[in-house]
């Protein structure tokens, strides 16, 4: 018997399997040692719009509509004329610019021929500054209609005001539409009355879709809102956007809502917004459980919408001073873009460009970028649409790898360490490029220094200023940091 296993042990093909499962320990980086982790790619990939990465301006910075109170936010409404704002914004170069939020499904377009209205308002005017702002930066503009009870008789939806929209929109309009905002709370927004069904919102999207179709613009819909551990909350109840689908809805662009934490000015709150919940490993893969759902459904009931991760930042309900506007978020967001990217939406916007704690431009600064931005600034100049699938990317080292947006052959890759440790970080599949590391004094300070330098004094307009380094540099991962690279001579780039 003992003879018997000692000839398989030593056999040549169980050989080569041990082999191959050491070479596998040696290379994949030890699960239980958190100082080492090697990253690898695989052949197969991955494609995410080529306008991968927006950014939002609430509906409520451009009225006197309600906003958070306390928050970081310029004087409404908001001069979109401002230097500096369109300066960091240009730079920036946003794909979309969303025009939406909470206070859209309030919103009256107003003409003068209309009765007295209530606030809060939208004049042509402002539209065309927005639509003009958008083609400043070089965005495609992506507008909020009203699905909200101002546009309903008796709980049923009625066009005039989505013609109206339509009417005011120039006839080469470039962007996209969207229907309603996060329909599933209108219960607690404005009333149990005013709740609908999900079926019933289907009917109207489509009914509003062919509205759109006549002047050959996209509807994006239903802009629901998903919670840490809840999913869509009371969907028991109220039903959820899987029901929106069920029913035929068929959207051109789906659009989902999500953030890892609540702020306080929230009611209610299933992760308090602090480093603990904004760092958690497990808060990055219950994001990616809700996004693997979303594209389950879409599988099985509307396999020809777009998946776009419509609305998200770091806190809901304004995000937090001093946590959502700090260094230590853009360790969550570039993980988060990743992990959006990796599980199958092709466009995701922030949740926003100015207004608020989580916005990218900090006003009280006169609109000096915030971390976040910088970080946004990084994936924007780096990552094209063809991304990779890596391996060993599921603890507190996240990363991404993409292709080069505009250099054939090269693919770039970041890594973020999420742990307080420094980490070694092998990647044996790389061995021609450059490689640039993002710090802070903290986690709670707003300088980036981008390899000891401030990012404010560096050349942005020419990217191959960057102070890059050699791989003939590498060094370990500080703790709390992350890493971009280049890497030469990727075969699956050079198309």
């Amino acid at each position: 018997m003992i003879k018997n296993i000692s000839s398989k042990l030593t056999h040549p093909i169980t050989l080569l399997l041990q082999a191959v499962v050491l070479i596998w320990w040696l290379f994949s980086g030890r699960g239980d040692e958190i100082g080492y982790v090697t990253l690898g790619w695989l052949p197969e990939g991955y494609q995410v719009s080529e306008s991968f990465l927006g950014v939002a301006i609430d509906a409520a910075m451009l009225t006197d509509g309600e906003w958070w109170q306390g928050s970081d936010s310029p004087p409404r409404p908001l001069d979109l004329t401002n230097t500096q704002l369109g300066y960091w914004t240009q730079l920036l170069a946003p794909a979309w610019l969303r025009l939406g939020g909470t206070e859209a499904d309030k919103l009256w377009l107003y003409e003068d021929t209309d009765l007295a209205e209530q606030a809060p308002l939208l004049t042509r005017t402002q539209l065309e500054q927005f639509l003009q702002f958008s083609d400043f930066v070089s965005a495609k503009p992506f507008i909020t209609a009203n699905a909200g009870p101002r546009t309903r008789q008796d709980e049923h939806w009625q066009p005039e005001q989505f013609l109206r929209l339509l009417n005011w929109l120039p006839d080469d309009y470039r962007g996209a539409l969207e229907f309603g905002n996060e329909p599933g709370a209108h219960w607690v927004i404005f009333g149990r009355k005013h709740q609908i069904s999900f079926e019933q919102l289907a009917d109207e999207y489509r009914h509003a879709r062919a509205l759109a179709y006549v002047q050959g613009i996209e509807l994006a819909g239903p802009a629901n809102a998903f919670w840490p551990s809840l999913g869509e909350p009371l969907k028991q109840i109220f039903g959820s956007s899987k029901d929106f689908l069920k029913a035929g809805a068929n959207p051109d662009i789906f659009t989902w809502h999500y953030y890892p934490t609540q702020s306080s000015r929230c009611g209610v709150k299933t992760e308090n917004a602090d480093w603990e919940g904004l760092l958690d490993v497990e808060a990055l893969d219950e994001f990616r459980k809700h996004s693997i759902k979303v594209s389950i459904w879409l599988q099985l009931y509307s396999p020809d919408s777009i998946k776009w991760l419509g609305e998200t930042g770091p806190a809901q309900c304004g995000g937090k001073a001093e946590l959502t506007d700090r260094f230590g978020a853009s360790l969550w967001w570039l993980s988060h873009l990743a992990t959006a990217a990796q599980s199958g939406n092709k466009t995701v916007i922030r949740q926003s460009l100015v207004g608020g704690d989580y916005a990218l431009l900090r006003y009280f600064e006169g609109y000096s970028p915030n971390p976040d931005y910088w970080a946004s600034l990084l994936w924007r100049q780096n990552m094209g649409a063809q991304g990779y699938r890596l391996i060993n990317n599921d603890g507190v080292v996240r990363a991404a790898a993409h292709c080069h947006p505009s250099k054939p052959g090269v693919m770039s890759m970041v890594v973020v360490n999420l742990s307080r440790h420094a980490i070694t970080v092998g990647v044996p599949q790389a061995h021609d490029g450059r490689f640039i590391d993002v710090t802070s004094p903290s986690l709670e300070s707003r300088q980036v220094l981008l390899e000891g330098q401030p990012a404010e004094t560096l050349d942005w307009h020419n990217p191959e200023r960057l102070p890059w380094q050699p791989l003939a540099q590498w060094r370990d991962l500080a703790g709390y940091s992350y890493r971009w690279l280049q890497i030469d001579n990727e075969p699956g780039c050079l198309s």
